[in-house]
């Protein structure tokens, strides 16, 4: 790849002065024909849309995304991967690399090397907090709202897999509003708020960065679908829902996940033909916990969920995507539900899951 020199990839500079000016968050349509500029803006936080990005403004900006992940250790051998989340000395990570770790090590790619002070993890969510002993002097990459993320999407990820510190690998966003049983090492877990990607991934990955061409942060690779069962399906946690419980874990050491307390399904086209339902786009419940939240509210076994808090809801990827992005234990959540001939609604108190 061709080198790129510094001076190639400073930004205009009316808008190094007066980006401070705008408000955060902002989406912004850069029509200048500078992708420079489109990438300075999304490292600064902005979302910029509008614009011709270069080959070289691209390159620079996954190399500085690259730049903030870290390698995690167990101080002789890497585990996985991870990156500068604030510039508070917090560093994210999948939570499975960390949790059977006594002392964990962060090693920088320009060497420098800290012990985690403190580490918060939550097990539903894949996703976990290191607060580091030393702080360290690099900026966190911009993270994106991943609502705006689209099949098709180029991305890259990156991490350190085998130990092969600081790769990075191409590819595209292949599904998204995914739910999957992911396997550990002895044991497996079901994970809401899923990107699918192709980009390669390998043991070493999971905690490291999933970006988009902008280099700013749209998930948290955590796992790849088993290379003896397929290939190229590979798992990442949405930037959104990483954001909303990474600020849990710093604000409270711990995240309350959202819990129903329901068994769901997808309908299959035989239960959408024998119920004469208008249309396979829906979830159906097919068993609520004793005493849980779902059948304090009502609901009952057999009732199809066609809509959450007013909008459509597809499949059970969206309905647990929808939850774990939006809602919290405490929250009230309304449902539109066909029970028979009729439509009702519902509305449950969200609990904590055990």
């Amino acid at each position: 790849m061709p080198h790129v020199h510094e001076s190639s990839f400073e930004p205009a500079p009316f808008l190094v002065e007066n980006a401070g000016l705008l408000p955060k968050g902002r989406v912004l349509d850069v029509a200048m024909g500078n992708g420079r500029n489109a990438i300075y803006l999304a490292r600064m936080g902005f979302e910029v849309e509008g614009v011709d990005v270069s080959a070289a403004a691209i390159g620079q900006a996954l190399i500085a995304a690259q730049e903030a992940g870290v390698s995690i250790s167990d101080g002789n051998v890497t585990i996985g991967s991870g990156f500068i989340f604030d510039n508070d000395s917090h560093v994210v990570t999948a939570q499975h690399v960390v949790e059977r770790l006594t002392t964990v090590y962060v090693t920088t790619p320009d060497g420098q090397v800290s012990r985690a002070s403190k580490v918060s993890g939550s097990t539903y969510s894949d996703i976990a907090v290191l607060t580091l002993e030393k702080k360290f002097n690099i900026e966190p990459p911009p993270i994106v709202d991943s609502s705006k993320v689209k099949v098709g999407d180029p991305v890259a990820a990156i991490g350190n897999p085998f130990d092969l510190n600081e790769t990075l690998t191409t590819g595209i966003v292949s599904g998204l509003n995914r739910f999957g049983r992911i396997e550990y090492d002895t044991q497996s877990r079901w994970i809401a708020n899923l990107i699918q990607f192709d980009a390669a991934v390998n043991f070493g990955n999971s905690g490291g960065m999933l970006v988009n061409s902008r280099g700013a942060i749209i998930g948290l690779v955590i796992a790849r679908v088993n290379p003896d069962e397929g290939d190229g399906v590979n798992w990442a946690v949405s930037s959104n829902k990483m954001r909303k419980v990474a600020a849990a874990l710093i604000a409270n050491g711990k995240d309350d996940y959202p819990w129903l307390g329901m068994e769901i399904t997808d309908l299959s086209a035989r239960t959408v033909l024998n119920r004469g339902l208008q249309s396979a786009n829906g979830v159906l419940i097919e068993r609520p916990g004793t005493g849980s939240p779902a059948e304090m509210a009502g609901l009952k076994a057999g009732d199809v969920i066609i809509a959450v808090d007013g909008a459509a809801v597809k499949d059970v990827g969206e309905f647990t995507s929808y939850l774990g992005e939006n809602k919290s234990a405490g929250d009230k959540l309304r449902l539109t539900v066909v029970r028979g001939s009729s439509q009702i609604e519902v509305t449950v108190d969200i609990g904590k899951r055990p």
